[in-house]
């Protein structure tokens, strides 16, 4: 039977909503997420700070949310995610590109933190034609030489005005010992060294080094991955491999090398104990080692004998690269002061 004129005859079941469309691309929605672009559905607009405040939680440690997992990934099971991502499942851990940026901008900003909260003990400056040397690491004393850097060769050190440890006053002797004879050695080798070096020795001249070295280093690395990855691939020739698996490889390994530093430049930031700081350092060196071969022998799956000898091949030429890179990255930094 019909009902009244108008009005659709009931039929026991729920009435099906009408169809919603996606607020970033338009695409009908079909559930929560949309099938177009991915983007999540929300019923209410994140307008109020509380809500807004709950979705950034959710995000964070929600059940689904990819950032743990793939932490936990990445630093307890070696080679895991390079694998995972070469078989194609990708959707439930980060992008490996978009993880290292993260992590790699959140590792030099601690390094900077760091450096910019424990200033060098010694500190040696010029300052209107006088070569001075200060204590800053809470000890009394500090001397001034009444030399000038750009004539003075080997002459004596003054001993500090006030007086300090037996160690620290060597220390400050020797400082400003080698400075005086680099500083004259710089002025016979090329005034462009020489403003560099006294640029380095005057107030704030080691922060400005420090941040040069650290945008550089983070620059750097774009490059240093891509060619390190190049000089894996003669050694994985059978069976042939492509060059971006090696370059994943490194990506990957490289994230975990920087959140471990990471860590423990937190360490260093809350305690200064050589007794913390040495073993744990010692630890996180030996763990990078297995870290690697462990991540290998996952990924490219040879023997052990084989990945030992290539581990060993692999580690002397990131070695040499990385302090050639830095190297050129000093010397570049010195001379831009």
């Amino acid at each position: 039977m019909n009902s009244a004129a108008g009005q659709p005859a009931p039929t026991g079941r729920p009435e099906i909503p009408a169809a919603r469309a996606c607020a970033n691309c338009g695409t009908i929605l079909t559930g929560p997420f949309c099938s177009e672009c991915g983007q999540r559905h929300h019923t209410h607009p994140a307008h109020s700070l509380r809500h807004f405040i709950g979705e950034a939680t959710e995000d964070l440690t929600h059940a689904d949310s990819r950032l743990w997992q793939t932490l936990y990934a990445l630093l307890l099971r070696p080679g895991f995610l390079t694998e995972e991502f070469l078989a194609g499942r990708r959707a439930r851990y980060l992008p490996p590109v978009r993880l290292y940026l993260v992590v790699s901008i959140i590792f030099f900003l601690l390094v900077g933190l760091q450096s910019w909260l424990s200033p060098p003990p010694i500190r040696v400056q010029n300052s209107h034609g006088l070569f001075r040397y200060d204590v800053n690491a809470g000890s009394a004393g500090s001397g001034r030489i009444d030399r000038n850097p750009v004539t003075a060769t080997r002459h004596a050190v003054a001993a500090p005005a006030a007086p300090t440890t037996v160690p620290m006053q060597s220390a400050c002797k020797a400082v400003a010992a080698r400075s005086l004879r680099l500083g004259a050695w710089c002025t016979d080798l090329s005034p462009r060294i020489q403003r560099s070096w006294t640029a380095l020795n005057t107030e704030g001249g080691i922060e400005r080094l420090d941040a040069i070295w650290l945008d550089s280093i983070e620059r750097a690395m774009f490059l240093f991955l891509p060619l390190m990855a190049l000089c894996l691939k003669p050694l994985y020739r059978n069976p042939r491999r492509y060059y971006v698996e090696h370059l994943l490889f490194l990506v990957y390994n490289q994230t975990s090398i920087f959140v471990l530093l990471g860590l423990f430049t937190l360490l260093g930031m809350i305690t200064s104990s050589g007794l913390v700081l040495g073993p744990v350092g010692d630890a996180l060196s030996i763990y990078v080692l297995v870290y690697f071969y462990l991540a290998m022998r996952r990924v490219y799956r040879e023997g052990r004998g084989r990945t030992l000898a290539k581990l060993a091949v692999i580690s002397l030429g990131y070695l040499t690269a990385f302090a050639l890179m830095f190297l050129v990255i000093a010397t570049y930094g010195f001379l831009t002061l």
